[in-house]
């Protein structure tokens, strides 16, 4: 019987989907340069009606900002809309979306074509973003280690300790929380709501004996059969950043929709099911990027998310025949510091 397997998430292997991810991530640098934009001046820059367009999440994020870092960033954008022709060759065709305009980016985005140059068969989504497949003599195997095995029928991360390499540029204790976001078998997603982990200076340690459990998933709920892909994005952040998970939860909602929509256009064919499943790691990517391009505009100098899976294969498998997997160790860094989280997955019943 094949072993379950666990791993952080880094990126697309394929070179014809990344280009579809990163004409969604410059869809969010628009709306990101439209909230800058707005800060200078808001009546040449109007933002758009309602509080769910993609500016707006992006405003939010904008807010938690300190104005001094939020006037630069708007200093910046103003300047970088004058250079026309820079801006075609960065954004492609994205160049024709008018930020001066009422209408979301999103619209806007809708209504152009979609490059042919990007388009690609579905086979292509399923090369990237490879969803596990029991065989056909695994499955037997499977039946067979179910007599010794007991089945479990449970999943959880473990947060095992928090460790301070470097505090951040913060003049007074590093205020650290964490939170996230769970993503099960069916692309289902649940907030992992953010709890302060301790205050600390460089060295200092937080460790959770027994280990806290961040997020737990039924194995035998849903459609979906085995083997079954579980991600959890893990967030860390300055608890005087108030509402970072709220942020990034909303954004990987934002992003998931914008995955969707970018896939329907570019798949040459019908799209492959669980659409869901499949479309994950393209996510998982996106966000990653649009964290990199905060950077780059604003200056938004925050901890980075990490993204982690594991696969199970059955009730009955096990990660080298133990119920819980290696302890793995992920590095934040963000603000000048450093934090190390080391964390692992367990089956139980």
């Amino acid at each position: 019987m094949s072993d379950n397997t666990d791993s952080v998430v880094t990126g697309i292997p394929s070179a014809k989907v990344l280009a579809v991810a990163e004409r969604v991530v410059r869809e969010f640098q628009l709306a990101a340069e439209k909230v800058a934009a707005h800060h200078s001046e808001p009546a040449k820059y109007p933002m758009p009606a309602g509080s769910t367009a993609m500016e707006h999440l992006m405003a939010s994020r904008f807010k938690a900002l300190p104005e001094g870092t939020r006037k630069k960033a708007a200093d910046r954008v103003v300047a970088d809309l004058k250079n026309a022709p820079g801006r075609a060759k960065k954004l492609d065709d994205l160049a024709k979306v008018d930020l001066r305009s009422t209408t979301t980016v999103e619209a806007q985005v809708k209504k152009l074509p979609f490059p042919a140059k990007l388009r690609f068969p579905a086979d292509e989504l399923r090369k990237a973003a490879p969803v596990a497949e029991a065989s056909g003599a695994e499955s037997v195997e499977a039946e067979n280690a179910a007599v010794a095995a007991v089945p479990l029928r449970q999943l959880e991360l473990r947060l095992h300790q928090v460790k301070c390499l470097e505090e951040t540029n913060e003049f007074f204790k590093d205020e650290i929380g964490l939170g996230g976001t769970a993503i099960d078998e069916s692309g289902d997603v649940e907030k992992i709501s953010t709890f302060k982990v301790r205050s600390f200076h460089t060295d200092g340690v937080q460790t959770y004996t027994p280990p806290r459990r961040l997020v737990r998933f039924s194995l035998t709920e849903g459609p979906v059969k085995f083997p079954k892909s579980y991600f959890v994005t893990l967030v860390l952040a300055e608890l005087d950043q108030g509402g970072f998970s709220d942020f990034v939860s909303r954004l990987y909602e934002k992003v998931r929709d914008a995955v969707a929509a970018a896939l329907a256009s570019a798949i040459v064919g019908p799209l492959p099911a669980p659409i869901a499943i499949l479309i994950r790691d393209f996510v998982v990517t996106v966000i990653k990027r649009v964290f990199d391009m905060l950077k780059t505009i604003w200056q938004d100098d925050i901890f980075q998310p990490f993204t982690v899976e594991t696969t199970i294969r059955s009730l009955t498998s096990r990660w080298a025949g133990r119920t819980d997997s290696t302890e793995r160790v992920v590095t934040f860094t963000g603000h000048g510091g450093r934090y190390q989280l080391v964390y692992d997955w367990r089956m139980f019943s």
